[in-house]
């Protein structure tokens, strides 16, 4: 057996730690490495998708906050794990909860349009791997300017990849233009005009949310500036969906970045396109309920903690 090596191996130990219901020591033994190689094994099985664990039961509180949420905010569906322990876990959780969504509704020959981030990634990881079926892939935002797994470039790879998609399209430009002149000089560009007018064909889309707070990773990882989030907080934003700055009341805020974003305008996606929004933790709770109210969202995956909070927003009025 020490002569297998890649997804072979990890193939063989998963089959045998899940189906043969070995030990981790006796798998060990078996194939010639030691038991924390087995282990190392098992988890990056776990990481990559190659082993998805389907729990076929409902737990009791997260379900019924999914139904309070459906009702509460028009939803077509909610999906919400509960929250992990740790927080470094909250993003892989509802990543792999929405990636388990959208693999069991995406069909052949449909056009994905894509968002990015850590649970975006987390989602990506989870997909159940397709046979070639047509799938097309659209990243719906510019690109960042420091290297990260959890870029739009990044985020579309690996969905690609996973979905087995026919065709990847990226916007080569930044998130957010630096003038509202460059934006425009850059939209008399064809290759742009063109990725653009794709997000009005798109039959699903995933996004994450940014938030404004001090833990913004719009800022961290350079889309925006620390002056602009200020600025963004003073004219009354709670953050971003879709590429939209939106105030507290899910309205679009009169903002320059907003008239720099570099992503298909939301309006231009179809009515009839499933509009899933996966994001968790309190920090985003405020843009998450922004979201809600101004009708960006038909599916919602977040965990417990954060759809306890919203529920207990849900009767604020908002114009």
């Amino acid at each position: 057996m020490s002569e297998l090596h890649g997804e072979g191996l990890y193939a063989r130990v998963a089959w045998a730690y899940y189906n043969e219901e070995m030990t981790q020591a006796e798998i060990a033994e078996r194939m010639g490495m030691t038991r924390a190689r087995v282990n190392r094994i098992l988890q990056e099985c776990r990481d990559t998708g190659l082993v998805q664990i389907i729990i076929n039961s409902e737990i009791t509180g997260c379900a019924g906050a999914e139904h309070d949420l459906e009702r509460a905010f028009g939803l077509t569906k909610a999906v919400v794990v509960p929250t992990p322990t740790r927080e470094r876990h909250l993003y892989t959780a509802i990543g792999r909860a929405a990636g388990t969504y959208l693999s069991a509704r995406i069909r052949d020959g449909q056009t994905l349009g894509l968002g990015w981030g850590t649970t975006l990634r987390a989602s990506g990881r989870s997909l159940i791997q397709r046979n070639p079926g047509g799938i097309r892939i659209v990243s719906l935002f510019g690109g960042l300017p420091s290297s990260s797994t959890t870029t739009p470039y990044d985020v579309a790879s690996v969905f690609s990849r996973r979905l087995n998609a026919e065709e990847c399209y990226y916007i080569a430009a930044p998130m957010y233009a630096p003038s509202e002149q460059m934006r425009e000089t850059l939209m008399t560009q064809k290759m742009f005009a063109t990725i653009f007018e794709m997000g009005s064909e798109v039959d699903m889309a995933l996004v994450g949310a940014g938030d404004l707070t001090n833990r913004s990773t719009n800022v961290n990882l350079g889309a925006i500036t620390e002056d602009e989030r200020v600025s963004l907080c003073e004219a009354g934003a709670v953050g971003e969906v879709f590429g939209v700055l939106l105030d507290r009341h899910g309205n679009r805020v009169e903002h320059t970045l907003n008239r720099r974003f570099m992503g298909p305008a939301f309006d231009r996606l179809p009515d009839a396109a499933v509009k899933i929004l996966a994001a968790g933790g309190l920090h985003k709770v405020p843009v998450l309920r922004a979201a809600l109210a101004g009708g960006y969202v038909d599916v919602l995956v977040t965990d417990e903690l954060t759809a306890e909070s919203l529920l207990a927003l849900a009767g604020e009025e908002t114009p």
